[in-house]
């Protein structure tokens, strides 16, 4: 434990509660590790539970979002690193970057979402005259540090003026571990939230014509799969890891447009880590982390989907590149390795 470590305090500025995937492995998982080497550590969410949890984004929530994020900021100077995450808040209200910058004695921007393309909510009608589109981009200008969850980010915040580092999005490799046992039966899955259900429509043709195989849909909007045969599974913290080791092979298809560019690849590290192979639509991040037919499988259209699933059938060969899956999670995209590098940089920051 250094000496140094042992003085920073570190005030962490989320956009959403644990509930959501970002903060939750762009800040959580990290927090035992920076105590552990003598960080003093606050989460401040932009709302609580209960206020995301609400469907929509009614005018209440920005209100709310808003009165809690200020005075969060109005603190920040009692803090040595402000780290924000993705956002001030849902809408971009003018004004706000330039009291976060005030406050915090130094600024580091975590980014892991094309969100400096547009707002994650905005403000409708005559509200918007309050919202500043560009000020995410301002944020990557003014910030000490951006952490860009991938390269595409890093680009798009060096073209900014930031000065970016290319952090990407890992997985507790402790955590998200194989299977003793293996599934039965051939079993496609996917995992995700309700918004980015409609991203299965991708390989939703390849996997309807496959009648003798089992489909499940870990997390998403019932109303929104894209699928007739699609066996729909709540997603839950303590269950995502037994319900990803159920799979026979896990998918991530993309839409290949700008927002998608910014995604991190996430359902991928979870698949691989399990050493369950993934197949994804090469786009994006994901190109960085699959090498097709070593340690993943890439498809672009549906017959390279079908392809894909018989290829995966045989054991031995969803074996091999399971296998090799797993090891290019702990080799680049573990938090074992990640974690004393985000000390090191945040002690290089304060």
């Amino acid at each position: 434990m250094s000496s140094a470590s042992k003085r920073i305090r570190v005030l962490f500025l989320t956009l959403y509660p644990d509930l959501a995937a970002s903060p939750r492995y762009r800040v959580a998982q990290f927090l035992p590790h920076l105590r552990k080497h003598g960080m003093e550590c606050a989460v401040a969410s932009a709302v609580t539970e209960d206020e995301y949890s609400c469907k929509g984004r009614p005018l209440w929530y920005h209100v709310a979002e808003l009165r809690h994020r200020v005075a969060q900021m109005l603190e920040a100077s009692h803090y040595d690193v402000v780290f924000l995450q993705k956002a001030i808040t849902t809408a971009y209200v003018r004004g706000n970057h330039t009291i976060l910058r005030r406050r915090a004695r130094r600024l580091v921007y975590d980014i892991d979402d094309a969100v400096h393309l547009s707002p994650p909510s905005s403000l409708r009608g005559a509200r918007r005259i309050v919202e500043d589109r560009a000020q995410v981009r301002k944020l990557m200008a003014m910030s000490d540090l951006v952490l860009a969850g991938n390269a595409w980010l890093r680009q798009e915040a060096e073209n900014a003026g930031g000065n970016a580092v290319f952090f990407p999005t890992v997985v507790d490799t402790d955590r998200f571990v194989p299977s003793q046992t293996g599934s039965p039966a051939f079993r496609v899955g996917w995992i995700g939230n309700p918004s980015t259900t409609p991203h299965l429509a991708a390989a939703a043709d390849a996997l309807e014509s496959m009648n003798d195989t089992e489909v499940i849909a870990i997390g998403a909007d019932p109303h929104s799969v894209a699928l007739t045969r699609a066996t729909v599974v709540p997603w839950s913290y303590e269950t995502e890891v037994a319900s990803i080791q159920s799979l026979s092979v896990g998918i991530m298809p993309l839409p290949k447009d700008e927002w998608t560019r910014g995604k991190c690849a996430l359902k991928a590290l979870q698949y691989m880590a399990c050493a369950i192979p993934c197949v994804a639509t090469p786009y994006g991040a994901v190109t960085d982390i699959i090498q097709h037919g070593e340690n993943g499988l890439f498809a672009d259209s549906t017959q390279e989907w079908r392809d894909a699933f018989e290829r995966l059938r045989d054991p031995r060969e969803r074996a091999r590149i399971g296998d090799a899956g797993r090891q290019t999670v702990i080799e680049r995209f573990s938090l074992a390795s990640a974690a004393p590098r985000l000390v090191a940089l945040l002690e290089g920051v304060a």
